[in-house]
């Protein structure tokens, strides 16, 4: 298959034939140099650089396992900006997998647990595990499993601290619309923000009589 086109960037080397384009690292292309109308076979050539990407490509993914959980999607994405072809990235996620150290399904449950505890809503961590790749059956369960109540908590922590930071003399409708607003763009379904701030007025308005009857 003839090489189109070779070019250099950012210290990788883009070679196109056939119409698809390989990203391979600059020390792999100066071992193997490639110019525009040499004959390359694929498979041959994907051979080639599996046996020398794997071992790299795979410490690569365990060092970004050692900072942080990884969806295998952002593992793929990751590897494959690295200029690693396709075989070799499918390799190195099946050894990750059988070594037990990625899971998608727990990275996912850990993921929702964990935004929801920092105050972020149902549709916006369901968006975040699209980003990441986790497959609809994953995200289902993950979803699936969060607290309703801790959802709810979260909300009207939110609410509150909202709340307090209102203006004196803000026109009360202003100010619940102005928090609705923020709880849905924190991912919060409107249903959700609107119990938030209704009980947050509730214990408002309790605090309030309080103050009176002393």
């Amino acid at each position: 298959m003839e090489v189109t086109d070779v070019r250099r960037v950012r210290g990788t080397w883009l070679i196109t034939l056939n119409g698809e384009t390989l990203r391979i690292p600059r020390a792999l292309y100066e071992e193997r140099p490639i110019t525009v109308g040499d004959d390359i076979d694929p498979e041959e050539y994907d051979r080639w650089l599996l046996l020398r990407q794997f071992r790299p490509a795979l410490d690569y993914a365990v060092s970004l396992l050692a900072r942080r959980p990884h969806a295998e999607g952002e593992l793929e994405a990751k590897l494959k900006a690295r200029g690693c072809r396709p075989v070799t990235i499918e390799l190195v996620l099946h050894k990750l997998s059988k070594h037990g150290l990625t899971d998608d399904a727990d990275f996912a449950r850990q993921w929702a647990e964990a935004r929801v505890r920092r105050g972020v809503g149902p549709k916006r961590i369901e968006q975040e595990l699209r980003q990441r790749k986790i497959a609809a059956e994953d995200a289902e369960e993950a979803m699936a499993g969060l607290d309703e109540d801790g959802q709810r908590a979260a909300a009207v922590k939110l609410a509150q601290k909202a709340l307090r930071a209102a203006k004196p003399g803000e026109d009360r409708r202003k100010t619940d619309q102005r928090i609705a607003a923020m709880l849905i763009r924190r991912g919060y379904p409107y249903t959700m923000a609107r119990e938030a701030i209704r009980a947050v007025r509730e214990d408002d308005q309790e605090e309030t009589d309080d103050d009176r009857d002393r």
